[in-house]
């Protein structure tokens, strides 16, 4: 499975850690520094993961960038038309850090046909383009309660002073629902 990982500069940190991840996942990565990007189309058997984030912001997009398989959005910056109609990974659990299950994910969506499907919440659907990932919280694909897209479930760290203890939610900005675990 062999994959290559484009970014910017400024997001090498995460890319790194996405590469690690990927790997674990089974994939065979090779980081593509943009603008020194590889030019021209890779070859049929290689998928691109575009590492998506705010760094991008005024870069020129050119077709050689925008024929990535799977984008990976690190912060809430808006992929650009070209790639909005394709689903992709929203790494909601903060920058450089990429769990597991996100990888797995990242690496089905390049290659349906090599890796089984993974446990994700809500109800995905083949319209479904967003998968968030929060990661001890797992992947959503919507909110459980109102069926909301993923975009709009938002990560939040608080503290329980009752118990005294540190907890990592999920919360929907649609209807409320939360989710949450210890830190």
């Amino acid at each position: 499975m062999h994959t290559r990982l484009t970014h910017q500069r400024q997001d090498e940190r995460a890319a790194f850690a996405l590469a690690d991840a990927l790997g674990r996942a089974g994939a065979d990565v090779v980081p593509d520094v943009w603008p020194t990007a590889a030019d021209g189309a890779p070859d049929p058997e290689t998928v691109v993961v575009l590492l998506w984030s705010a760094a991008w912001g005024r870069t020129p997009t050119e077709p050689g960038l925008l024929g990535a398989h799977v984008p990976v959005r690190l912060d809430d910056t808006p992929l650009p038309s070209a790639l909005a109609g394709l689903r992709h990974v929203r790494l909601a659990q903060g920058r450089g850090r990429v769990s597991d299950e996100a990888a797995a994910m990242i690496v089905r969506l390049g290659f349906p046909a090599l890796v089984p499907p993974l446990p994700v919440r809500g109800n995905p659907t083949e319209s479904t383009l967003a998968i968030s990932d929060f990661g001890p919280l797992g992947l959503f694909a919507s909110c459980p309660r109102c069926g909301g897209s993923s975009e709009r479930l938002r990560p939040y760290v608080t503290v329980d002073h009752h118990y005294d203890r540190a907890l990592r939610l999920v919360v929907c900005g649609a209807c409320d629902w939360q989710d949450g675990c210890e830190l």
